[in-house]
């Protein structure tokens, strides 16, 4: 086999395994650097109200959550009521996380903007 091939099927390989270890390593970068909640202290308030960003989809036809994508979570909502207004539409929820269960409880839900 010429030097000249042996050469370019080593540089496919030593490329392509860069690329997976800098694919991996964005993916860890990006989990640390995103915040997955902005905390905004309300007075009087003795839990952190926070803002979850994301879609909200159906669980089974039956319940709706909020997908959050880019910090690759679900939140559970116990207003199913104001929920299921905003199925299917990017939106802002304010609420108390209830991290034990991952349930949201809403405050508000409002459309987000593009």
């Amino acid at each position: 086999m010429p030097k000249t091939s042996v050469l370019r099927r080593t540089l496919l390989v030593l490329s392509g395994a860069a690329l997976l270890i800098a694919g991996g390593l964005s993916n860890q970068l990006r989990a640390s650097i995103a915040a997955p909640v902005f905390l905004h202290r309300q007075p009087g308030d003795e839990t952190s109200v926070a803002t979850f960003t994301g879609k909200i989809v159906s669980q089974n036809g039956d319940r709706f959550i909020l997908r959050d994508d880019v910090n690759e979570a679900w939140y559970h909502l116990d207003d199913q009521a104001q929920a299921q207004k905003y199925f299917g539409k990017d939106v802002v929820v304010t609420g108390v996380l209830d991290g034990r269960s991952d349930m949201i409880h809403v405050r508000n839900i409002a459309e987000a903007k593009p």
